[in-house]
């Protein structure tokens, strides 16, 4: 007899509801705290009644499944996760109730109705630890983002015309930081000889620079900061969030470094990564980047399940017996890989004009622009071409020819 623990799930506590196939309901619903000594105590009553088919089973929500996804998985259970849109549409009844308690029932008798086909995978597989790493690159590149802005807005103050100093790609490099570090203000550097200002880009570069260049760079600093005037004084205390600043961007910048080698070195475990570098354009970094975020590509049986995983199914609109089956992207799906697949698109295209002209990308970016699509709905049928490519190539275990 196959029996559920369906479990509504929330921020530190949950609804659980034990139910059998044929209706008997064993365990009541009530709210479980997402603590140790309660996942005991629900795990007492559930063994109390010896079931030899039971599954627990819930939707995944944020992270707040996870805790109680993981005590059961510990104690080895059943445990089957899903997407909560799977369970949205859900109901018993005609009548919109939407309680804590009634959506236990829903996903028991989703469970029943056996319609949700199931991934199995361990919490500590792979493809999890990669798109745990994923996220956390997220979030150090929004913050070096955000720093980097903040960084250009107090320089504008202490020293305007330090940003013609540098061209827009080197301005964060190490040079220019640590030099900038050491003399924030252009007051600062007004006082300071040519040469311990060159010593100063010298030793950044580790010798990389010619010395006589450093001494170069560091007369037309010295003579744009003669001329300055900037907005704050040299003790304000914007200078000292500038160093302050300078800080967060070094730091972050070699831990983002970190990650992404780290999310690499994972990829390179995969039957996916040499595959998917093989593709012109593809780096290591988009490589890994890639398959964090669609995982095991081999659970999708077609390319309309991973179009869908990554919201870049259209969506059909009907209206009598008009049929467009070609409507916008429904971006229900993976906005990570949709991103990731974007920027991957617009690099491959921008290298493609400048070295390979007939990579078939490019080619299809073209046939679009011939249509006269904007750019945006280009760049996503491109994405939509190498998804198709991609899953082509992982499911054949073949590497990428170009025609």
């Amino acid at each position: 007899m196959r029996s559920v623990l369906s479990i509504d799930v929330a921020n530190g506590k949950s609804e659980v509801l034990l139910i059998t196939e044929y209706g008997e309901v064993l365990i009541e619903p009530y709210e479980v705290k997402h603590c140790l000594s309660e996942f005991n105590l629900l795990k007492e009553k559930i063994d109390n009644y010896n079931l030899n088919d039971l599954t627990i089973f819930m939707e995944s929500t944020s992270t707040y499944h996870l805790p109680i996804q993981r005590f059961f998985t510990k104690n080895n259970y059943n445990v089957q996760v899903i997407n909560p849109i799977l369970g949205k549409n859900n109901t018993r009844n005609l009548r919109k109730t939407k309680t804590d308690i009634e959506d236990c029932y829903n996903l028991a008798d989703l469970f029943f109705k056996n319609t949700v086909k199931i991934h199995t995978k361990t919490m500590n597989d792979i493809y999890s630890s990669m798109i745990e790493l994923s996220r956390q690159e997220k979030h150090l590149t929004e913050s070096l983002v955000r720093s980097k802005n903040r960084f250009k807005q107090i320089i504008a103050n202490a020293f305007p015309e330090y940003l013609k100093c540098f061209t827009a790609s080197d301005i964060y490099g190490e040079t220019s930081l640590n030099f900038i570090k050491e003399f924030p203000h252009a007051d600062i550097i007004r006082t300071k000889r040519i040469d311990a200002l060159a010593n100063n880009i010298y030793k950044s570069t580790k010798g990389y620079l010619p010395y006589s260049k450093c001494l170069n760079k560091a007369k037309k600093i010295k003579e744009l900061a003669n001329n300055s005037y900037p907005g704050i004084d040299v003790n304000s205390c914007e200078v000292k969030n500038l160093i302050n600043i300078i800080e967060i961007i070094s730091y972050s910048d070699t831990k983002l470094s970190e990650v992404k080698q780290d999310i690499i070195e994972l990829a390179k475990q995969t039957p996916y990564f040499n595959i998917i570098n093989s593709i012109y354009g593809i780096g290591e970094t988009s490589t890994a980047q890639i398959i964090a975020e669609l995982g095991d590509i081999n659970r999708f049986e077609n390319i309309k399940q991973l179009n869908a995983f990554c919201g870049l199914d259209p969506i059909i609109i009907q209206s009598g017996k008009s049929i467009n089956y070609n409507g916008p992207i429904s971006k229900r799906g993976n906005r990570n890989a949709r991103k990731i697949l974007f920027i991957t698109c617009c690099s491959i295209i921008r290298s493609s004009v400048l070295h390979n002209v007939n990579n078939d990308l490019l080619l299809y970016y073209r046939k679009k622009q011939a249509e006269n699509k904007h750019f945006k709905e280009c760049i996503i049928a491109c994405s939509t071409k190498l998804l198709r490519t991609i899953f082509a190539m992982c499911k054949n275990n073949s590497l990428y020819v170009q025609k």
